[in-house]
């Protein structure tokens, strides 16, 4: 059959030399596309869940089987400073990592896991340092053996705050929570720095990946969650809870503190759960933290906003 002779048949119609159309496809094509539109239409219109809670709705948090502490890094340099400072290309720097402030915080909760019977966790947490300090002191005070501390290299990251990097840290996070009840969508602007710019979304499908692997590979157990920032473990929280992830900040836990997850399941459920206080540095303390982090000078400085903000306002790009 030549394309100059068109056959009636069938088979050549839909191998795409039957009679043509107006748009330049075949009669038959052209009615299985509309068929197809219009049934794949249908069934996304019937089952497409509201784009704000398309992750909050995920059936497998709804049967976790292992028990889960999630724990906030401790205080660390540039968050005693207010200043952002999400770039995962400076996460390794120790210098970025906890206060002695946050070392306190980190220890009082150990402690207080140690008097709830957590004696024998197995601990997850990003590899930066904010994060596997918090981790080593974790491992320190329950006498947790090497075997049982797992580093995420990206699953468990702080979130990017894109085009905010560098700038205050309060303000920064007042302006994503307010993006975030928007939409799961939402991030902050893109920057040139290379920051990514992550939304709810993002987080929540790379720690996912982290919960998963455990839940696949663990069949019963205390873990501790150690996230790169306060982000990660709120994500966590309201997902668990079924809570709308545009909500997630009502569960953002204090640097250093932790929630043991089923009771705050528990809670959420019976409609008794209550947001932690969030506190945050004076004026005078931030002055003296950014003091600090001058004298560091070279040593924390990199091609980003957060990092060249040591040298001063004429060193930014």
């Amino acid at each position: 059959v030549s394309a100059s002779r068109p056959s009636t048949g069938s088979a050549s119609r839909c191998m795409g030399l039957g009679v043509m159309g107006r748009e330049g496809l075949p009669h038959c094509a052209r009615r299985r596309a509309m068929l197809l539109h219009v049934l794949v239409s249908s069934q996304l219109w019937k089952f497409r869940p509201s784009r704000a809670r398309a992750a909050s709705i995920d059936p497998f948090f709804e049967r976790l089987h292992n028990r889960y502490i999630l724990l906030r890094p401790g205080e660390t340099t540039f968050e005693a400073a207010d200043i952002v400072d999400s770039n995962p290309i400076n996460k390794g720097s120790r210098e970025r990592g906890l206060t002695v402030a946050g070392q306190a915080q980190v220890r009082r909760s150990v402690e207080s896991l140690r008097e709830r019977g957590v004696d024998a966790p197995t601990v997850f947490y990003d590899n930066g340092a904010r994060a596997s300090q918090t981790a080593d002191l974790v491992a320190a005070g329950l006498v947790i053996p090497r075997a049982r501390m797992e580093p995420e290299f990206r699953w468990l990251e702080a979130r990017g705050l894109g085009a905010l990097e560098g700038t205050s840290l309060h303000e920064a996070s007042a302006r994503m929570r307010a993006l975030d009840t928007l939409d799961i969508d939402s991030s902050a602007e893109p920057a040139d720095d290379g920051t990514p710019n992550d939304s709810v979304n993002d987080v929540f499908s790379r720690m996912r990946n982290t919960i998963a692997k455990i839940e696949n590979s663990y069949g019963g157990g205390d873990f501790i969650i150690v996230g790169g920032d306060a982000t990660v473990l709120s994500v966590f929280a309201a997902a668990a809870c079924g809570v709308d992830l545009r909500e997630h900040s009502r569960f953002e836990l204090r640097p250093g503190a932790f929630f043991d997850l089923e009771e705050v399941m528990r809670e959420s459920k019976a409609g008794r759960f209550r947001a932690m206080d969030q506190s945050w540095p004076s004026a005078e303390e931030i002055a003296q933290a950014r003091e600090m982090l001058r004298e560091m000078g070279p040593r924390i400085f990199s091609e980003t906003e957060a990092g060249s903000w040591v040298l001063g306002p004429k060193m930014r790009r």
